[in-house]
């Protein structure tokens, strides 16, 4: 990994995780000071595009789709979570938040489409190449979408949720909510209701470049009904909650 950008995660990694602890005792006041210091010095924003160019295509062979999460502080904030004695404490606080350290995406292939934050911390689309030995994975289903085709469709699921609340927020704007949404988008059988979304993204935007979108060529092909429930236990069941009373959105 780029060392310029594992430094740039444990900050990350680190600052939320002050973050919550100074909250406890010095309130909004203290957690607002600390989210400005964030966005100054780490520099969120977009992140070039790794998904090199070819065909957006909806019935490419099939691929199997996984979930997936690390520290947002990749490995120095694997550690940090996992064996140190303050992140081992952090682990295991019990609540109805999730860590907003624990980041998930969804994994095809050789890259990881997720939501980020901008400078306003308002949620953005971005994918990187999968470093395996970062991710903590789980098998949730298959996918016949294309690379492009895939970064389209993250394109397109950021641009609904910002329709609805372009601010990030830890309970109902969030990577697991993406990574949800995501799924049940790509999923084998969703082929004509992805394609009817995807047109009216496409009016509203002037986006997107799918090649025949509403030519099906799998029509035998049923949509799972358990893959999004199935998910959202994985999730569920490998992210940590903090304290309740000392949420940081």
């Amino acid at each position: 990994m780029d060392p310029d950008n594992q430094s740039k995660r444990a900050k990350i990694g680190l600052y939320l995780h002050d973050g919550w602890a100074k909250s406890k005792g010095k309130g909004k006041e203290e957690l607002f000071k600390g989210k400005v210091a964030l966005k100054h010095s780490l520099g969120l924003g977009a992140k070039p595009n790794v998904i090199p160019p070819g065909e957006a295509s909806l019935g490419a062979e099939l691929r199997v789709v996984e979930i997936g999460w690390h520290p947002v502080a990749g490995m120095g904030g694997k550690w940090f979570a996992e064996k140190s004695s303050l992140g081992k404490a952090i682990t295991k606080s019990i609540g109805k938040y999730p860590d907003p350290t624990q980041h998930w995406a969804v994994l095809i292939g050789e890259y990881a489409h997720q939501l980020w934050m901008d400078e306003h911390f308002h949620v953005i689309y971005t994918n990187e190449k999968i470093v395996p030995t970062e991710w903590h994975t789980f098998e949730a289903g298959k996918t016949r979408f294309t690379d492009e085709a895939l970064r389209q469709a993250g394109e397109m699921i950021i641009h609904r949720m910002r329709e609805k609340r372009p601010a990030y927020n830890l309970i109902s704007n969030n990577c697991q909510n993406f990574a949800v949404d995501m799924l049940d988008a790509i999923q084998i059988g969703a082929h004509r209701e992805f394609a009817t979304t995807f047109a009216l993204y496409q009016a509203a935007t002037g986006s997107g470049t799918i090649k025949d979108l509403f030519i099906d060529k799998y029509p035998d092909e049923r949509k799972e009904t358990n893959t999004v429930p199935h998910a959202e236990q994985v999730m569920a069941a490998n992210t940590t909650q903090l304290d309740n009373h000392h949420h940081l959105c």
